[in-house]
Parts: C-alpha cells; structure tokens; sequence
C-alpha cells in the first residue's frame, strides 16, 4: 500500500466513527467558517498517518479527497480558500467547508470538514 493509500485507510477508519457519542482521540482544527453560519450539518475529522505525499494546494487537496474520500456530497470541483493560518487553510465549496493543513514536504491534506444542510 503506497502512502496515500495509508492516509485514505487512516482516514476512513477516522470517518467510520463520525456520529459517535465518543469524542475524536486527537482534536481536529475548528472549521470556524461552517460553524459560524451553519445550524444543521454534518461533520468529520480525520487522524492522519503521514503528513507527506498530499497535493501542492489547498484547493487541490479538497478536489482530491472529493474523489478519494470515501463521503458523499463532497464537491469535486469549485474550491476556494477562504482563509489561511500558518500550515493550516480553510477552503469552501457550495454548502461544504474543509480543513487542509500542510505538511513536513509542503504538501497539503483535509483533515476536518463541515457540510452545512
């Protein structure tokens, strides 16, 4: 299995659990944009196995994990960055707001994200 075949096991082992009571075992970024504006929705936070082998923007990553994901209703195209901090940016497509950081080879994954209903 190459790396990004790790890091969509890790991922969707992280998404299988998203609507449990139990909390996330390592906090993910808040997703200030979706949360500010957003009384019903859906979200998801995944736990990262490596930081390396992502895409080399924001926008990219959110398209990517649109295809490779495994969830639903994530748009594969029309994405934004709406805000960036240090290795962390925002970006938002439609009703669906994610969270990207990038990691030790600049390169950059969804790690969190928001779908506003």
């Amino acid at each position: 299995m190459d790396v990004s075949g790790s890091f969509l096991l890790a991922g969707l082992l992280a998404i299988a659990a998203c609507g449990s009571e139990a909390a996330p075992a390592t906090p993910a970024p808040a997703v200030h944009a979706a949360a500010s504006s957003c009384a019903n929705g859906s979200g998801f936070a995944a736990s990262l196995v490596s930081g390396r082998g992502g895409q080399p923007t924001p926008a990219a990553a959110a398209a990517w994990f649109a295809r490779h994901g495994g969830l639903t209703g994530i748009p594969a195209q029309g994405w934004r960055q709406v805000s960036r901090s240090g290795s962390g940016a925002t970006v938002e497509s439609g009703a669906v707001t994610l969270h990207v950081i990038q990691g030790p080879d600049q390169t950059w994954h969804v790690d969190s994200g928001n779908r506003c209903s």
